[in-house]
């Protein structure tokens, strides 16, 4: 008998359904134990493993026209996906935890597996779903099995191996705005020992947002995914599994409405002379429109190899799992989000990722079953950003923002006219980032008794990142010190020189009595209050004081320097690049390490219910900010590139109760995050910054029963209350969707100790409705029904509630026939009441007062005819 194929056959023949997934005719509670997990990468049933875990099944994937893990969420309460900004950058949160979409150096806190094979950016996990056996979501640090980016949990992805009888599918789907979807999979053997799968789908479809100033789609799909892959079985101890994949994206994505219209904007769209005279986007409703000047580009190419070895060494299993995968994606973004030609943001991004899994298990029934195992992890990133100046550029800073300020900059600098934002100037970046990740892992289950059994698991994680920043800063404007503008201003006027170098060595240390300046005030930069009108500084101090002065339109009186009010419109800094020359500690290094640990008891109170308390913990590796806003830290708040790792603990009772058609699970937790990695686009640029402890308490329940054999329902219900426990030194800038006192006084930073973290809904809940009808002969229909509630909540921190809040309510239906031939004819609808929230919401670049915001996707409705063999 070959390798471990009993328990294959078994997990293939009987995974029917899932928790929160379709249950077919029959027993919940028995099929609920047939369905076989590797969340403890070692073969249970859902109901034995004593960790939250809910299974999405192919049965489930099939008939509720999941087309990739964009789709999933809507079947597990627990989990969020979003699609932002473009293609690649995709969000995973679970239990309301997540991060890591938008920058290279920022790492997921959930991680995605796919056979084994950890795929560290999410990009790489977010094609087609290949041929699907299952998808574990594992809910809570996961650290100390699955490494270091699982610190919020994992979504494990297991395919279907290739069989050695012939056998197929092949589907086709045509959908509305013209979405046409073919996939397909052969499997068979080539020799007694070696069988083989190839499989591969296109999708393509129209984008269903419409740019008003090109009358052109965006939001579309263009992707197209192959695999092959070999199972070779040379004896019954011993199999190897080998993997190759290739898939392209090249679509135009993606859109982002205007919620609200500043000032700025609707200068953008007055007329000449009072504006720029562009087509702007209505704020404040929900239609999928956009005004780009720019389409928002995206291709992405992922290929990658892996192998998989299995030896049974009796009463032993050795695994080793190795895998090479590259990724590039560029992308082109009207980076204003506007009709005007201000700002375009081209992306490259490379990624060669190579990793090694080895664990050697216990096997067979045991009094102490066992696991012990090492990972190793080499990923090398190259990336470019580049945010270039355009042909509207120069007006909207200049007419638009400074009222003529950049003209008169020019004039007082002696610059000839036109010198500041020509066309094609701005800011280009090149990074690097060298990542190594070693780790060390080992768990043991002690069976106690029959029903007793005690867990307990620890990791060594090892985490180094070299990296390095190359900006080159081209905009004049941007280079600019405004308070030497001033400085020079203000010698020129005490002293009625020009402020040549000479002429500041020869005077810059002369008295000056502050009376002379009467009735001027000039501020004391030792003291912070008006020098008075009988002290004597000196023409240097003054003139420095003067041009560190912003103007106070109530005190005319007060020397200042008008130029500072242009700073707000340098939002791209002068670079200071890694490793930098003038801090030998800002040398592009982060080296971490932790040790990680579970603990768990296990109960089995009757035959039917199981429960079981477990305590553990998890980590993020450090993240460092890969842009042109990636500055040295802060010296006040510490706040600057780097932010320090993310430590989980997490503590957790669940119940596991199964009766004669159905079953009942709750899971009750308190997780806490110390070192939250929080990275919010601010209008201008990103801030990342390590929240002190940031928790979530809560609870989740999965059901399931079937009143009768051809009707099964599913409900899960999550609630969650979140909260920043510490967060002393929060930036303002990041809470300005939030009445904070201390900020609305003028203060750059405040305690948000307490406040709420956004984007968390405090309920949601996913329930289904599977109804199967024997048709005679074998043939069976079927109709289904999924719905997903979210409760209020307001989107991110620096966007107010009043701006934008989200409640969801999406309905999925599908209705098929399931012929014993092997055809299957099914329509389906997913989100058939075409409701529209904000996925995420922002600041609009570099417009004050206005917010954009990403919408979900609409009503999507289709056709799809399959025939397997």
């Amino acid at each position: 008998m070959k390798l471990d194929s009993t328990m294959k056959v078994f997990a293939s023949r009987l995974l029917t359904g899932a928790a929160l997934g379709a249950i077919a005719a029959g027993s919940a509670a028995a099929q609920s134990d047939e369905i076989v997990v590797t969340a403890t990468k070692r073969p249970q049933t859902l109901q034995e493993v004593p960790i939250a875990v809910t299974v999405v099944g192919e049965e489930v994937i099939e008939k509720a026209q999941v087309q990739d893990l964009l789709d999933l969420q809507f079947s597990v309460p627990s989990l969020r996906i979003s699609q932002l900004q473009n293609s690649s950058q995709t969000n995973f949160i679970i239990r309301g935890f997540g991060n890591g979409a938008n920058n290279p150096g920022i790492e997921p806190a959930v991680g995605v597996f796919i056979d084994g094979v950890y795929r560290s950016r999410s990009a790489a996990a977010l094609l087609d779903l290949p041929v699907l056996e299952r998808v574990e979501i594992l809910r809570g640090p996961q650290s100390t099995l699955f490494g270091k980016n699982t610190s919020a949990g994992a979504i494990s992805i297991t395919t279907k191996l290739p069989q050695f009888e012939l056998g197929g599918s092949v589907e086709a789907s045509y959908g509305n705005f013209d979405q046409i979807l073919f996939a397909g999979t052969l499997t068979g053997p080539l020799t007694d020992t070696l069988a083989f799968r190839v499989s591969g789908s296109i999708n393509q479809r129209e984008g269903y947002y419409t740019n008003v100033v090109t009358d052109s789609d965006t939001n579309e799909r263009g992707r197209w995914s192959t695999r092959a892959e070999l199972l070779w079985e040379p004896s019954d101890v011993l199999s190897f599994r080998l993997i190759g994949d290739y898939n392209k994206i090249d679509e135009e994505c993606c859109g982002a409405i205007q919620i609200q219209n500043g000032p700025a904007t609707q200068a953008i769209g007055a007329p000449a002379p009072f504006g720029l005279g562009e087509t702007i986007d209505v704020a404040g409703d929900d239609e999928y429109e956009v005004a780009f000047n720019t389409a928002p580009s995206n291709e992405l190419t992922g290929k990658g190899l892996s192998l998989q070895g299995d030896w049974d060494l009796g009463g032993a299993q050795f695994t080793s799992i190795t895998a090479y995968r590259e990724q590039s994606d560029n992308t082109e973004t009207d980076a204003d989000f506007s009709a005007a030609d201000i700002i375009t943001n081209p992306q490259e991004r490379k990624y060669e990722t190579f990793t090694q899994e080895i664990r050697l298990s216990s096997t067979g029934e045991n009094t102490v079953d066992w696991l012990v195992g090492a990972f190793y992890f080499d990923e090398d990133v190259t990336f470019s950003r580049d945010v270039i100046s355009g042909t509207d550029t120069r007006a909207y800073f200049d007419g638009v923002l400074a009222g003529g300020g950049i003209s008169g900059l020019e004039a007082a600098l002696m610059l000839p006219a036109g010198t500041f934002f020509q066309p094609g100037g701005g800011y280009f970046g090149e990074y690097t980032m060298d990542n190594k990740s070693y780790s060390v892992y080992g768990q043991a289950d002690i069976h106690i008794t029959d029903r007793l059994t005690l867990s307990g698991g620890v990791s060594w994680i090892k985490d180094k990142k070299d990296y390095t920043l190359n900006d080159v800063n081209n905009e004049p404007f941007y280079n600019v010190d405004l308070v030497q503008v001033g400085f020079g201003g203000a010698f020129a006027n005490i002293t009625m020189l020009p402020p040549t170098p000479a002429n500041i060595a020869a005077l810059a240390g002369s008295p000056l009595p502050l009376g002379a300046l009467a009735p001027g005030i000039v501020i004391n930069p030792a003291t912070g209050m008006p020098f008075g009108p009988g002290d004597v500084s000196t023409i240097g101090t003054v003139a420095g004081a003067i041009g560190a002065t912003p103007c106070d339109p109530g005190n005319p009186a007060l020397l200042c320097n008008s130029a500072l009010a242009l700073g707000a419109l340098q939002f791209l800094p002068v670079p200071v690049n890694v490793p930098n020359p003038a801090d030998p500690l800002d040398d592009g290094r982060l080296s971490d390490d932790q040790i990680t640990y579970t603990a768990r008891i296990a109960y089995d109170v009757t035959d039917s219910v199981n429960a079981y308390f477990s305590y553990s913990t998890g980590w993020k590796a450090g993240a460092v900010n890969l842009s042109s806003d990636s500055m040295p830290p802060n010296p006040v708040t510490g706040f600057g590139r780097e932010a320090g790792p993310e430590d989980v603990e997490l503590f957790e009772f669940g119940i596991k109760t199964r009766f004669d058609r159905g079953y009942f699970n709750v899971a009750l937790f308190d997780q806490t995050i110390e070192g939250f990695q929080s990275n919010l686009f601010v209008g201008d640029g990103f801030v990342l910054a390590n929240a002190d402890e940031q928790s979530v308490r809560g609870f989740e329940v999965e059901a399931a029963y079937a009143p009768w054999d051809a009707l099964a329902l599913t409900a899960g219900v999550t609630y969650l209350d979140p909260e920043y426990d510490s967060f002393p030194g929060a930036p303002c800038v990041s809470f300005e969707g939030i009445s904070v006192p201390e900020c609305d006084a003028g203060a750059d930073f405040f305690d948000a100790s307490g406040f709420t973290p956004a984007g968390i809904s405090e309920w949601s809940v996913s329930t289904s409705a599977t109804y199967t009808h024997d048709m005679g002969n074998g043939n069976e229909g079927f109709i289904r029904a999924e719905y997903l509630f979210e409760s209020d909540t307001q989107v991110v921190d620096n966007v107010s509630a009043a701006v934008a809040s989200r409640e969801v309510n999406v309905l999925n239906l599908s209705a098929g026939v399931d012929w014993e031939n092997g055809f299957t004819v099914m329509a389906w609808a997913r989100n058939l009441t075409d409701d529209r929230y904000y996925l995420s919401a922002f600041p609009t670049v570099i417009q004050p007062g206005s917010f954009s915001g990403y919408l979900s996707p609409p009503r999507t409705f289709g056709v799809t005819v399959r025939k397997s063999f």
